[in-house]
């Protein structure tokens, strides 16, 4: 039987995805075996939903990655594509629009893996505070960095958040901790029972985490959520 137009166009597509260097490229540091990495994109290509899923990852990705052309150093406008893949890859799992942001960011964490979210406590840290209360739940600090994407986004403030240097981080590799001192928001805006505004609070931070670090992660945690819909 003849294949429709469609189909065959279809067919030459997902071919030329299997082997798209630039695809490939940015699963190897995760897949780094090439039979293993190309099982998974053709498994990802067997449904829509899936498909959507890895391109969107890629593709958030690699404009968070570019942002240092825009402005180096601006940690905050890479943030708007990192939290927007994060956003993205849960609406596409769960088939809808229909849902907040924060809500399908956290959703997406929920499949992070426990190295990953220790790392992560033990990368962001309160700051200027006793040591009992420097770590923060890790629901804060998802709630931490989609501020800093909301603000960068509305244009308030993509200049106060900052993550760690990798040559920094790279160069002080013999201290116990060496970290940078920043800034987020934390807590809801809004109005209490009683009626009293309620703003969100400023706090300071200390990152020991780089943008790699960060990135690698999320793209981790996106591959997570991917066999998970297949």
């Amino acid at each position: 039987m003849k294949k429709s137009p469609w189909k065959a166009i279809d067919d030459m597509t997902k071919r030329a995805l299997v082997s798209d260097p630039d695809l490939n490229n940015f699963l190897t540091p995760f897949l780094p075996n090439k039979m293993d990495r190309r099982a998974f994109i053709r498994q990802c290509l067997r449904k829509l939903k899936t498909r959507r899923m890895l391109l969107r990852s890629q593709w958030y990705t690699e404009l968070a990655d570019r942002m240092h052309k825009v402005r180096e150093g601006r940690d905050g406008l890479r943030l708007i594509f990192l939290m927007g893949m994060a956003e993205g890859v849960t609406k596409q799992k769960l088939g809808t629009n229909h849902i907040g942001s924060l809500d399908a960011i956290l959703r997406f964490f929920r499949h992070i893996s426990p190295e990953d979210k220790t790392a992560v406590r033990r990368g962001i840290r309160r700051a200027l505070v006793s040591a009992r209360h420097h770590k923060l739940l890790f629901s804060s600090i998802v709630r931490i960095l989609y501020e800093v994407r909301n603000e960068a986004v509305h244009g308030e403030d993509f200049y106060s958040f900052s993550l760690l240097n990798p040559r920094e981080k790279k160069k002080h590799i013999e201290y116990m901790h060496f970290g940078l001192i920043t800034s987020g928001s934390l807590g809801k805006a809004g109005f209490t029972k009683r009626g009293n505004r309620r703003r969100k609070r400023r706090v300071a931070l200390d990152i020991s985490m780089t943008y790699p670090e960060l990135r690698n992660m999320m793209v981790r945690t996106a591959i997570a959520n991917i066999r998970d819909a297949m």
